[in-house]
């Protein structure tokens, strides 16, 4: 049994299918590259997003080729998953982990999980916002509910919270034996081919013919994520430097990481009220504030 333990977003549906559909070990799935880029379009086998999930699958005895492990589960993070997984003795089977070795790489996943999971999948906000309700009342006392607050309240809070969100994406890497292939978002999104040959043969699998090309039609799925991720430099740069450069709007979470690259860079948004966000750069620098330190 091959086991798949990835963040939300970071081509863990993917990863199931090419293993399956292009081993001749393991057996074959029906499934496409949606118009998302997501290989959303088959069910994964054993696909465990809390713990009771693990204990009936063990419990019930199911035999299936691929298991795919969400982290972190809501209550907990991936060393308690991990340490109740391995409580099945299973972890003498190929285990591997997907992550981001960075902010900028977890970022790119943000973007990820937007258009494939709130957006493809249909989960809206929720898949960032769900769990992290306990500081909204610092922009009204009465708001119970992330959706009781507007767009740009929604904006700046996720830009506030997603920075610690988002380190047990990039801590895993730290949290598995040495018996795991790691494996970056990074590399299997920019050089998904070769990334495939490691993982097979860590799996000690036998590739079918046809997955090269089956991949780089994937990889070519992803681009529109991509140009949008190398977008939000180029907003933050010109903004800051009162450049010329306009834009189609972007979604929530890209305004987000926006609103969070140019207050690590020293500057805020006087962003009370704007729930349209700018598209024009020298419209945008009228909006910045540079922090006294």
């Amino acid at each position: 049994m091959i086991h798949v333990f990835f963040v939300p977003g970071m081509f863990g549906s993917t990863i199931e299918y090419i293993i399956r559909s292009y081993s001749k070990e393991l057996t074959p799935v029906a499934g496409e590259i949606l118009d998302d880029g997501s290989l959303h379009s088959f069910t994964k086998a054993a696909h465990f997003r809390h713990i009771e999930h693990i204990d009936d699958f063990f419990k019930t005895g199911s035999v299936v080729d691929v298991t795919t492990p969400i982290y972190p589960f809501k209550e907990q993070k991936l060393p308690e998953i991990l340490k109740h997984f391995n409580q099945t003795d299973t972890f003498s089977d190929s285990c591997l982990l997907m992550y981001a070795d960075s902010t900028n790489s977890a970022e790119l996943n943000m973007l990820f999980q937007y258009h494939k999971i709130s957006i493809g999948v249909k989960l809206g906000l929720d898949i960032f916002c769900h769990g992290n309700e306990h500081n909204i009342t610092a922009w009204d006392p009465a708001y119970r509910h992330w959706s009781d607050m507007k767009t740009w309240q929604i904006r700046e809070w996720i830009s506030l919270f997603y920075t610690p969100w988002i380190q047990s994406w990039t801590e895993s890497v730290q949290q598995v034996d040495p018996q795991f292939l790691t494996v970056k978002n990074t590399d299997f999104l920019s050089n998904p081919v070769d990334t495939a040959d490691r993982i097979f043969a860590h799996c000690k699998l036998t590739q079918k013919p046809g997955l090269g090309e089956f991949l780089r039609q994937w990889q070519q799925a992803q681009q529109y994520i991509v140009n949008e991720f190398k977008l939000l430099d180029q907003i933050v740069d010109c903004a800051i430097a009162n450049q010329p450069l306009e834009w189609q709007p972007i979604n929530i979470i890209a305004e987000a990481i926006v609103q969070q690259r140019l207050r690590a860079k020293g500057y805020e948004i006087r962003c009370d009220g704007l729930d349209k966000f700018p598209t024009d750069a020298i419209m945008f620098n009228t909006l910045l504030e540079k922090v006294q330190k």
